[in-house]
């Protein structure tokens, strides 16, 4: 028993004296923060990849060299090109901290299912990278635009899109689970957000254009993409995306100007706000209710109304209301006209809460979709006004 109990002590510390037997050295690695798909000139895909230097990320070790190295190879597979573009690359890459996924808009409108089939198989990605289109460029061109802070457009994007969901929305927040969740569900076609390059694109690859107050190329949230199956159908405006997030309720706050009267305006800065949606089909058309509720506090007023009675209150309300159920109905009704699209997924909801019926228009949803009669309600409450509550523009004026 002695002699046993030896033996187990001796292999149960070679075991956690072992190493990963897969382990690189950091001075062995690229860590690739961002990657981008374009169509081929000569094969079917051009991937990008942007691999970070860390050294010119820290503000105590950089040099002024590139913050990053971007390098293309050209193949009709992405499962040979993630490996292949080390022909121009000296170290092993690392896809397990890809940010950003950029795909160029010729590309998205011949379809994206074949290379997205390729990340979701690959078990060094992981799925919670954003997903772009580059609308009137190539991603690769997005990928090569530097930045005063980040300096890597990679990191840069991730951070922005993140900002701009929580302050305003505009962002979807599209991972490549919604995409394939949207793809494989009836009732509902994906979307991404869209950026492009704001400015001069021959001078975003350039160091000097990260030091300038004004840069002469910058990476900016554009649209949103709309799909048709794995097909880019066409773009919305960042406003209409905002609506779209309304109704997947994924606003965390947000600010609206209000139209008081003529050439006046009310700034409502909006939070806490939950979106409801119910839908059924009656008499083989199908009949959608959105009920938005939210909170908000007055953020700044061109208006001489005095906030110091409810009734100001109620009715400042109900004129915010009134413009939310105006901006989100002309969102729905722009879509069901334009592209007959469900992006909205109103066909989850009427299958959920009617699955008998929605069974038997399952195939043709999108036409039901394109003639569906749509119901906005909305309830916001004013809850506070800044530091004040007289406003002193009666008195300047």
């Amino acid at each position: 028993m002695k002699k046993f109990g030896v033996m187990s002590a001796i292999f149960l510390t070679a075991i956690l004296l072992t190493g990963c037997w897969d382990q690189r050295e950091l001075g062995e690695i690229t860590v690739v923060i961002g990657m981008a798909v374009d169509k081929g000139e000569n094969d079917k895909y051009i991937l990008t990849v942007e691999g970070v230097n860390a050294t010119e990320l820290n503000n105590r070790t950089a040099s002024g060299f590139a913050p990053s190295i971007v390098f293309s190879a050209e193949g009709n597979s992405l499962a040979e090109l993630a490996y292949r573009v080390n022909e121009g690359l000296s170290r092993h890459l690392i896809y397990s901290h890809m940010r950003t996924l950029i795909i160029g808009e010729e590309l998205a409108k011949e379809g994206i299912i074949d290379f997205i089939d390729f990340l979701e198989r690959n078990r060094e990605i992981r799925d919670d990278f954003n997903i772009l289109i580059a609308r009137e460029a190539k991603g690769s061109d997005i990928l090569k635009v530097t930045y005063q802070f980040q300096k890597s457009t990679s990191l840069k994007l991730h951070t922005q899109l993140d900002t701009m969901m929580k302050d305003w929305g505009g962002d979807p927040g599209v991972r490549m689970n919604d995409v394939i969740t949207a793809w494989t569900t009836p009732g509902r076609q994906p979307v991404m957000a869209a950026v492009r390059i704001n400015g001069e694109p021959e001078a975003g690859p350039n160091v000097e254009n990260m030091m300038k107050v004004t840069p002469d190329a910058l990476v900016v949230l554009d649209s949103l993409a709309i799909f048709k199956g794995d097909k880019l159908d066409g773009f919305l405006t960042l406003e209409d995306s905002r609506n779209y997030l309304w109704l997947q309720n994924k606003i965390d706050k947000t600010s609206i100007t209000v139209k008081c009267s003529e050439n006046r305006y009310m700034g409502i800065r909006v939070y806490d706000t939950r979106t409801k949606v119910k839908g059924k089909l009656k008499n083989g058309k199908a009949d959608i209710h959105i009920k938005i509720r939210a909170e908000s506090y007055i953020n700044g007023t061109h208006c001489n109304d005095q906030f110091d009675k409810a009734k100001t209150f109620d009715e400042n309300g109900q004129m915010a209301e009134k413009q939310i159920n105006e901006m989100v109905a002309e969102t729905i009704k722009k879509v069901q006209k334009e592209y007959g699209t469900d992006i909205f997924g109103f066909g989850e909801v009427v299958m959920r809460e009617d699955y008998q019926d929605f069974k038997k228009v399952e195939k043709n949803w999108d036409e039901k979709f394109a003639q569906a009669d749509i119901h906005v309600d909305t309830t916001l409450i004013i809850r506070r006004t800044g530091i004040r509550t007289k406003s002193f523009l009666q008195e300047v004026k």
